[in-house]
């Protein structure tokens, strides 16, 4: 582990308590209680031939969770919106993970360093007009280290609320995402390559508060690497232990 991953744990480790009083207060997540979800699925796209593995291990099944931040009851004002998902080893939909499934963690934060302005930048009126970024980087088996993100579609559809719009832009088969990464090292570093097109198909009722991702969670072979990851193992662990009904 690198120095700035034990300074993660550590402050993660210190930060733990608090997070968990803030869960066990909101009866829900501390950051993005609220949420709706979607059964997916993964398609490769890329046509790199070096990325063509990664991309393959995303394709099939996949649930999707889109959230809020900070406001629930489908509040729209300035926050962060995240998208959070799982890729399915089984066409099963459930709130239980299966051997092989990896959950990914992406929100409208570019970096550590904008999270402050991120609120100012998303727009909350659309989750189909923001793109979501890992923040941290991942290693990847057969690739090396490297960045994700996901990029909308930036379907223009109808409706007075971003559930609305989002339903509509289901509806017309352009609820769509593009799985991204960007290399660290090697020829393909310092550009954005797309990977996999992910489509949402349906959305699901689940119970919240046993769907619980993880992002440490790595069954495609992409582990998530770096301070942010580091501070993020305790923060989750605490705030999963003090969910309760809601």
């Amino acid at each position: 582990m690198s120095f700035s991953e034990e300074l993660g744990r550590v402050i993660g480790t210190l930060w733990g308590p608090a997070v968990r009083v803030g869960a066990a207060l909101r009866h829900a997540r501390l950051f993005h209680p609220e949420g709706v979800t979607y059964r997916a699925e993964v398609k490769e796209v890329t046509t790199l031939a070096s990325l063509l593995p990664l991309a393959s291990r995303l394709a099939g099944p996949a649930l999707v969770r889109l959230s809020t931040a900070l406001w629930r009851g489908q509040r729209e004002w300035p926050d962060i919106l995240g998208l959070a998902v799982r890729l399915r080893s089984e066409e099963a939909v459930t709130e239980e993970p299966a051997p092989g499934d990896q959950d990914l963690l992406f929100a409208t934060v570019r970096s550590p360093w904008t999270l402050g302005l991120a609120p100012l930048s998303t727009d909350t009126h659309d989750w189909l007009e923001n793109d979501y970024y890992a923040v941290s980087p991942f290693q990847v088996n057969g690739l090396g280290r490297a960045k994700l993100r996901i990029v909308a579609s930036h379907a223009d559809a109808p409706g007075h609320s971003r559930v609305e719009r989002l339903e509509a832009a289901l509806r017309a088969g352009q609820a769509r995402f593009t799985f991204e990464v960007r290399p660290l090292r090697g020829e393909a570093a310092g550009r954005w390559y797309p990977l996999a097109e992910l489509r949402l198909v349906a959305q699901v009722e689940l119970n919240p508060v046993s769907l619980r991702f993880w992002p440490f969670r790595n069954g495609r072979g992409l582990t998530p690497v770096g301070f942010v990851h580091a501070l993020r193992l305790p923060t989750y662990r605490q705030s999963q232990e003090a969910r309760t009904l809601h």
